[in-house]
């Protein structure tokens, strides 16, 4: 096998839309098209859940074979070769999500929790049948249309993710001080970034000196304070750009820059690009990644 495709569904070759940031279907749906199995491939920007309740089948995960015994969840972070091998009798469901379009604090347990692709078995979890559950109100919301939708299956997933996470622990190492400190600030940085603090801010919040604070900060990440501040804005810009029709002018001002000219030069430094360039180039490569729901339905 041969990776073979990067950064779309497996099997599509064009999309409409451009609002995907979840994909849910049942895994009968997809493979059944592919004679239920799925060639090694990777995506460089999507995380992937898969929950399998029934059946048997194979997983190719970073080079590593698993078997496959319901009930069983699988995680792909990004970035890495898997592929499938499927019974006929398959049945589950696999989400398809973009990590940057979740909440900072959810990320942040993914990053610690799911660095590897990671197969877990359900079989004696104590949340083995809420896990169920609630993928399946995923794929039930997934397909509906109404204004709480994204609300929902973002509250929805977080649920799976986090239930998911114990069964992981114990392959994780435990989180130190600054490791949760880390955290703490991710959740400070996520509530005040448009507000261009200083430094100082987070510290007095953190109840550290700011050279304390840029210390841990950069042994847990190599970044100081104000780039790890110039990442998350930069995250926030590239997700109005892609989500949104907003002019580059108002994605600036909603991120606290009163100068759009400065802003576009932040972007250019940070990404290469200006935000309009940017904006175009993503919006062709999300042209291929999003698919059309009435060609996968089962």
């Amino acid at each position: 096998m041969n990776s073979v495709q990067i950064d779309r569904l497996y099997g599509e070759e064009s999309a409409k839309g451009l609002d995907f940031w979840l994909h849910c279907e049942t895994l009968y749906s997809r493979s059944s098209l592919h004679r239920f199995e799925i060639d090694i491939h990777r995506h460089d920007s999507f995380l992937q859940i898969l929950h399998i309740s029934d059946g048997e089948g194979d997983a190719w995960l970073d080079g590593q074979t698993h078997t496959i015994a319901p009930p069983t969840a699988i995680v792909v972070p990004p970035g890495f070769d898997h592929g499938f091998r499927f019974s006929r009798s398959i049945k589950g469901m696999i989400i398809t999500v973009l990590p940057a379009a979740l909440p900072l604090p959810v990320r942040a347990n993914l990053q610690n929790t799911f660095m590897h692709p990671t197969l877990l078995s359900l079989t004696n979890h104590p949340d083995c049948g809420h896990i169920h559950d609630t993928m399946e109100r995923i794929l039930l919301e997934f397909g509906a249309e109404r204004s709480i939708r994204n609300a929902l299956l973002e509250s929805y997933l977080t649920t799976v993710l986090l239930l998911l996470t114990p069964e992981n622990a114990a392959t994780r190492q435990p989180m130190g001080q600054d490791a949760e400190r880390m955290v703490r600030l991710g959740t400070l940085v996520d509530a005040h970034f448009r507000q261009q603090q200083r430094a100082d801010f987070y510290a007095e919040h953190m109840g550290l000196s700011t050279t304390h604070l840029n210390r841990i900060i950069r042994s847990q990440t190599g970044l100081t304070l104000q780039q790890l501040i110039a990442a998350r804005q930069v995250e926030t810009a590239k997700q109005e750009l892609i989500f949104s029709h907003a002019s580059v002018q108002a994605i600036a001002l909603h991120l606290g820059f009163g100068d759009p000219a400065y802003f576009s030069r932040f972007f250019v430094r940070e990404t290469g690009m200006t935000p309009r360039a940017w904006r175009v180039a993503e919006w062709q490569k999300q042209a291929k990644l999003t698919h059309d729901l009435s060609a996968t339905s089962p």
